[in-house]
């Protein structure tokens, strides 16, 4: 009977210890499937925070880009307001000299006439019997005296208006200055804050992305080979479309998709000059080097320069004898070139939308040089910054 225990005994042991193996083996299974399970989400939780944290960003960058096209917009109604008023009040001051000097000519022209004036005010019978003649030629004096009354009051009375004149003059150029230092505060105070959003915007851009880099270093490479600006324009776009391919690629590549021609859109028309100012020279105007490929803007000193499109930047920085130049392909076969800048404000690969600040134009001959490219050829630029597309 004890030997059928311990033989039962025996048998038992080797089925419990398998029994703790399966038993353990089942415990790590389900532990490493909770764990794979807790990665999986803690992953999909990171990757949606990381999503929204991006469309986070994108939307903040969005506002941040519509509050600069505010703030440049201030800026450049300022500095259309303060040519305004600088011409009123050339025109105001130029008004009172001239007032002025017709007072001071009137003066003149009163002046000889005065003692006589005064003489027969005082004593106008012995003026009159002063010196003795005959019936006659008594009747002529009083006939001259009268007349020479009338043109002395005549001049009397020009010279009170000519003063009323200057002084009102004098009166409405100082209520002009008054305007221009109120519109010249203005103007300050909206470049102020427009260079503070500008600030903000250049730090968060001091980190350039990949992408930006190589932008940046294609576009130079392409304007030190180009010997004009159709050339850069040209080499500028050959050198898009191949980015636009390889970036196609690599995303068909990732994504596994059948390839396709990435969707382009349309340029979006303009709806006005991209600062404040007075076109000079249009399009087509005869010159020193031939019919004027672009048009010429005068504007004020340091004035704010703004894209007349959204697009993305296709080069900023000095070219040639254009100085600092800004291309934006505004798609559609588009490139819009703004020249002659003294400040770049934006950078070659970033993205801009219509009415963002590009630049700043010299303190001295402030004239912005604007050129519109469809297809390569120059184009009249004047539809398109009107709206018309």
């Amino acid at each position: 009977m004890m030997r059928l225990a311990a033989l039962l005994l025996l048998l038992a042991l080797p089925a419990t210890a398998q029994g703790q193996v399966q038993g353990q083996a089942r415990d790590a299974s389900s532990a490493d499937a909770r764990t794979a399970r807790r990665d999986a989400a803690a992953q999909a939780a990171a990757a949606e925070a990381a999503a929204r944290d991006a469309e986070a960003a994108r939307t903040e960058e969005q506002r941040l880009a519509e509050s600069r096209v505010v703030a440049a917009r201030a800026v450049q109604n300022a500095e259309a307001r303060l040519m305004q008023t600088e011409a009123a009040a050339r025109a105001a001051n130029a008004a009172a000299r001239a007032a002025d000097l017709e007072r001071l000519a009137r003066a003149d022209a009163v002046a000889p006439l005065l003692p006589l004036l005064h003489r027969l005010e005082r004593w106008p019978a012995e003026t009159m019997l002063a010196v003795p003649a005959p019936p006659g030629d008594a009747l002529r004096g009083l006939l001259a005296m009268q007349a020479l009354i009338r043109h002395a009051s005549a001049e009397a009375e020009a010279y009170r208006a000519a003063a009323e004149r200057a002084s009102a003059a004098a009166t409405a150029s100082a209520a002009e200055a008054w305007r221009l230092a109120e519109a010249r505060a203005e103007a300050r105070s909206s470049n102020a804050r427009l260079d503070g959003a500008l600030d903000q915007a250049r730090a968060r851009r001091a980190a350039l992305t990949t992408e930006q880099e190589a932008a940046q270093r294609r576009a130079r490479e392409a304007m030190a080979r180009a010997q004009d600006l159709e050339q850069a324009v040209a080499r500028l776009e050959r050198e898009r479309e191949a980015a636009d391919r390889a970036r196609a690629a690599a995303q068909r590549e990732a994504a596994r998709e059948p390839a396709r021609e990435p969707a382009r859109l349309g340029p979006r028309a303009a709806s006005g000059l991209p600062v404040a100012g007075q076109v000079t020279r249009e399009f087509g105007a005869a010159g020193d080097g031939g019919p004027a490929r672009g048009m010429t803007v005068s504007a004020p000193p340091r004035a704010r320069v703004t894209a007349p499109c959204a697009g993305r930047v296709a080069f900023a920085g000095p070219f040639r004898s254009y100085g600092n130049i800004i291309i934006i392909d505004c798609g559609g076969g588009l490139h819009l070139v703004l020249a002659r800048l003294e400040r770049l404000d934006a950078g070659t690969g970033e993205r801009v939308i219509q009415g963002e600040p590009v630049g700043l134009l010299p303190a001295q001959d402030a004239a912005l040089y604007v050129e519109l490219r469809r297809g390569g050829q120059p184009v009249d630029p004047r539809p398109f910054l009107a709206g018309r597309g």
